[in-house]
């Protein structure tokens, strides 16, 4: 139980220094390794010594990095978005933009931070080969150590996934590639 705010949180298990080293894609280590990368910089809140007394990490402001939700409230929020986004007065014209394709930015859709192929729209990220999920109308965000959750409005659904035993890959965590295939498989699209 966290005395901070009352939650029960599963504890978080973070790899192994060699299988950081040896998991990730060569270039994506490098960056991981430079204190000057802009992945890091990106991340640096997370790297703030945390007073455990008297802070609380979570309540610390990491832009790009600070998310913090279970899996049943990514999925529910998504879902939300999967089906028409009444709930938060999405009109049908935000919601269509949502499932657009994204646009081809002016050196294409390189990803500096996760060094790759990525394409993001409205601040999600969407379907590509380098991270395929969902349907071509899908929008999500992936998270760190493996977490990621999208809302495809095809198949109206809200989709979450948070492992407290952190992976080490990037374009999707083996684990939830497999979850979302067993659900994928399970639809009456996929039946017929």
């Amino acid at each position: 139980m966290c005395r901070f705010c009352g939650s029960r949180d599963a504890e978080r298990v973070d790899p192994s220094r060699s299988e950081m080293l040896l998991g990730f894609p060569f270039p994506m280590t490098l960056v991981i390794l430079n204190p000057r990368s802009n992945f890091r910089r990106a991340l640096l809140g997370s790297e703030l010594a945390h007073d455990e007394e008297h802070i609380y990490s979570r309540n610390l402001e990491i832009p790009a990095g600070g998310g913090v939700g279970t899996a049943r409230a990514i999925a529910r929020a998504y879902s939300v978005f999967a089906n028409g986004g009444k709930e938060l007065g999405l009109c049908e014209e935000t919601l269509h933009e949502l499932k657009a394709p994204a646009v081809r930015a002016t050196h294409g859709f390189y990803d500096e931070c996760m060094r790759g192929e990525a394409q993001f729209s409205l601040g999600f990220m969407k379907p590509s080969r380098g991270f395929p999920f969902g349907t071509p109308n899908s929008f999500g965000f992936p998270g760190a150590g493996g977490s990621f959750g999208f809302a495809d409005p095809d198949a109206q659904i809200g989709y979450g996934y948070i492992p407290n035993r952190k992976g080490v890959t990037m374009g999707g965590d083996p684990r939830d590639v497999a979850l979302r295939r067993a659900l994928y498989s399970a639809l009456p699209v996929a039946q017929s």
